[in-house]
């Protein structure tokens, strides 16, 4: 990237309170501002006649508390609040904390001076620069300062995938659809046909995956009844090198003036938007400002202000800064404290093909040809054949992609690169050549597409050259013919105001057959959205098709207008009618959700110069499986509707494994979970759905096994929330959610419940027969020495709650009031959920 400074706008001359540096340069740039500003350590708070009141009780008090920085909460840590208004903080856990803030000799330097103290008082860490304050009204410790050059670098722009990944999936799963229709044509007069049946599925053991598909239906010309497989390959996943391999009957992807291949035998494929689907743009290269004085930063890009930031002395890094495709100008303004401003500006570009800048991308699969067409692959000739490609986002030169195609009787090359160019406009290029039996052959596509900014949105431009000689072909081709020479299309959509804009669009095709002139046409269409439901469409063509021998019939001028009412998103309904064809249309439809007991439907009726159909469609959504009814009557005229009808069923299910469960449910898409419930909850139900509002559910347990949730996507954080059926008062069914990660084709087994199920709610009082308030302290199983301790608290009247308790189970429960303070209790053997100890009294803590 270039740099290029800017005049400072101060009147006078100062020492560069700002630098933008590479990581190379980060460890100089650092020791030259702790060098350049010498930093009095700061003090404690200051003295004054009374200490502020903090703690309204007359002992001490132990808390947790948030850690706060420049209104971000760090974290929770304990605080001791003591009689005489000081606070006193936990060390170990204040230190984990604040870590990120500091840099590695700062973070050296507090360890040294905490020294293995179990507590400290703020004015004990001074020496090392950090400052701290409480809040008794936010009940909150204030991290008020740390001194610049004790700081690490902060990133202003922070990523969208901090978040964690959710639970990984087991190591073992498997599912299978079955989808089962049947269908009646009246014309074949031959009544029910025998029903096609359709199998798909997977089997995951840790990172391989087995999938198939097979199907058994009729064959379409010679009535024969047979099996046909589909596919059926080994997928080995590598999410974290986002990249897949495979062996068996392969689905290859192609880019560019590539052709599609029916294939078997090895491939494999990188491609991180596969496993990473919410990365945005942004810059790749580091960039950091070290500011020697308080600061306000300003960014702008493109001449747009993007952002302002109020900073403190110290570095930030901006490499996270979001991108806008094609030549970014990056302008920085900073305003220090002290008056002086300085600005500082970079030219970064982005040109992604569909990648991130840096990002590449390839495929590669060998193996033999697939001549069997649709059904059964039919690898008999053993022909051999290759497809692959590379490509690569580079952060400021073009993108470029390169590809092949190989067999015996084709050879074929490809290569794709795109200019961004300063008017937010791109200029793409697709080229191809090939070698076969009828000679050589050549393609290339050019593309031009522009973004126009205006007040009420964005407008579009696009142009596109196309132009394929008589003899290129690729690999998947079963012959060559390419009629079209060339294929010339501009379109331009304007959006006038919010509610309404138009899309004109021109073609021009050339042809070199001899059955068909060169063709054009020419169109616009206007939407506008008059309310909230409704909207309106209408525009006009002008079309000419090239055909000849009477095929022209719909060659001319006509108009085009249709009416769309949709009250809410799964609702729909629209009247369509184009002049130049006479067709027309109604349809009016509700879709279905995923929650079981969902009911949807469409209704349609079209009419042409050739044909008349009336039809409809009945969808539902079952707990353990999905259906849908179509039936359609067809004549060439109204009058004779209902001569010739098509009727289908279609019923689809699904069997799961995981974690040793087995469920029916419905069709799984990629990867599922099951949700059971325990043994303590004695039969009770549980359901699973994306939202439990009103009973309504996707899936719910009983004979046919768990709960499932069917829709699962792979390599997205998502939740899986359940809940009990009449769960008994008091049961502790968890946290109703489980955030999940799957994997590809992967399964979950989720147990609702557990043997510690019971809560527990009572009072503490203390010695004196009054509410022991505010105190916390922990809970430990007494048959247990080793048992993990949990927190315990009550509020300020002395209540308490505690939750995930075993039946027939004694715990101990210890705290500090006044001195070391326990009590215990026993959960009755035959507790059903909630257990209530009323007024508990407290007794000596026997020290060993």
């Amino acid at each position: 990237m270039t740099l290029r400074r800017r005049v400072a706008t101060s009147g006078f001359a100062v020492t560069a309170s700002l630098a933008i540096i590479t990581p190379s340069d980060a460890q100089t740039a650092v020791g030259d501002a702790g060098a350049a500003q010498q930093v009095s350590p700061p003090t404690g708070a200051p003295a004054g006649p009374t200490r502020r009141n903090i703690n309204p009780y007359d002992r001490d008090v132990t808390i947790t508390a948030p850690l706060q920085f420049n209104q971000r909460v760090l974290g929770e840590l304990p605080v001791l609040l003591t009689r005489d208004d000081r606070f006193i903080v936990t060390s170990n856990a204040f230190q984990e904390l604040i870590a990120p803030l500091l840099t590695p000799d700062a973070r050296e330097e507090l360890k040294t001076i905490i020294g293995d103290k179990e507590r400290f008082e703020p004015e004990e860490i001074s020496a090392a620069g950090v400052r701290l304050d409480y809040d008794p009204e936010q009940l909150a410790v204030l991290i008020l300062k740390i001194a610049p050059e004790k700081r690490s670098v902060e990133i202003l722009y922070r990523p969208n995938s901090a978040e964690q990944p959710g639970d990984a999936p087991l190591p073992f799963s498997a599912y299978l659809n079955i989808n089962t229709i049947l269908a009646r044509n009246s014309r074949d007069g031959e009544g029910l046909r025998r029903p096609d049946l359709f199998l798909n599925g997977a089997i995951r053991y840790n990172n391989l995956v087995l999938e198939a598909d097979f199907q058994t239906r009729r064959d379409f010309i010679d009535d024969s009844y047979g099996i046909d497989r589909r596919y059926a390959r080994f997928v080995y996943d590598q999410p974290q090198d986002a990249r897949r391999w495979f062996l068996g009957d392969l689905d290859p992807e192609t880019r560019g003036r590539q052709g599609f291949v029916n294939m078997g035998g090895i491939g494999v494929s990188r491609q991180r938007q596969r496993f990473d689907a919410f990365r945005s743009n942004v810059l790749a290269a580091g960039r950091r400002l070290v500011l020697q004085e308080q600061s306000t930063v300003r960014v702008s890009r493109n001449g747009l202000f993007q952002r302002e930031f109020a900073l403190d002395a110290g570095q930030y890094d901006i490499s996270n800064l979001p991108l806008d495709t094609g030549s970014n100008d990056i302008d920085i303004e900073v305003q220090g404290v002290s008056g002086t401003r300085q600005s500082f500006a970079y030219q970064a570009y982005l040109d992604t093909i569909d990648l991130e800048a840096g990002d590449h991308e390839y495929g590669a699969y060998l193996g033999v040809l697939d001549e069997g067409g649709f059904g059964n692959p039919d690898y008999s000739r053993g022909i051999p054949v290759f497809t692959g490609f590379w490509r690569k986002a580079f952060l400021n030169r073009p993108a470029i992609g390169v590809g092949a195609q190989l067999s015996e009787d084709v050879q074929n090359v490809t290569a794709q690169t795109q200019f961004i160019l300063p008017n937010s406009a791109r200029l793409r290029f697709d080229l191809g050549a090939s070698k076969a039996n009828e000679g050589v052959g050549f393609a290339a596509t050019a593309g031009y597409d522009q973004i126009v900014g205006g007040a009420s949105g964005y407008d579009t431009l696009t142009f596109v050259v196309d132009f394929t000689s008589a003899n290129y072909t690729t690999i998947g081709l079963v012959e060559v013919a390419n009629p079209i020479s060339w294929n010339l299309t501009g379109t331009y959509t304007k959006r006038f105001t919010p509610n309404l804009f138009a899309t004109t669009t021109a073609s021009y095709r050339v042809s070199r057959s001899a059955l068909q002139d060169d063709a054009y046409s020419v169109s616009a269409i206007a939407n506008y959205r008059f309310s909230r439901e409704w909207s309106v469409q209408a525009g006009f063509e002008y079309l000419k098709t090239g055909f000849r021998d009477g095929f022209g019939r719909t060659d001319g001028i006509g108009l085009t207008v249709g009416l769309v009412w949709q009250p809410r998103y799964n609702r729909r309904g629209e009247l369509r009618y184009n002049s130049l064809r006479n067709l027309g249309s109604a349809r009016f439809q509700e879709t279905v959700d995923n929650r079981a007991g969902s009911f949807g439907y469409s209704v349609t009726a079209t009419t042409s110069d050739t044909a008349k159909s009336v039809g409809g469609q009945l969808d539902y959504v079952a707990n353990r499986f999905d259906a849908n009814f179509t039936h359609t009557r067809i004549g060439s005229d109204f009058d004779g509707l209902g001569r010739d009808s098509i009727t289908t069923l279609r019923v689809g299910t699904s069997l799961a494994y995981a974690g040793g469960k087995l469920a029916v449910g419905r069709t799984i898409n990629d990867s599922f979970a099951l949700v059971s419930p325990h043994p303590t909850l004695k039969g009770r139900d549980v359901i699973v759905g994306d939202s439990l509002e009103n009973g309504r559910y996707v899936s719910k347990s009983g004979v046919f096994g768990p709960a499932m949730q069917n829709l699962l996507n792979s390599y997205l954080n998502q939740t899986v929330r359940y809940d009990v059926v009449d769960a008994p008062l008091g049961y502790d069914i968890g946290d109703g959610a489980k955030r999940v990660r799957p994997a590809y084709k992967s399964g979950y087994m989720i147990e609702v419940g557990s043997a510690a199920f019971v809560s527990a709610i009572g009072t503490l009082h203390g010695r004196d027969g009054k509410p022991v308030a505010l105190i916390s302290g922990v809970l430990r199983r007494s048959d247990q020495n080793d048992a993990e301790p949990e927190p315990f608290f009550t509020n300020s009247v002395g209540r308490f709650a505690i939750a995930r308790l075993e039946p027939g189970v004694t715990y101990r429960v210890t705290y500090t009031a006044d001195g070391p303070m326990s009590f215990t209790f026993t959960v009755p053997p035959d507790n059903n959920g909630l257990l209530d100890l009323g007024v508990v009294g407290v007794e000596p803590r026997k020290e060993p």
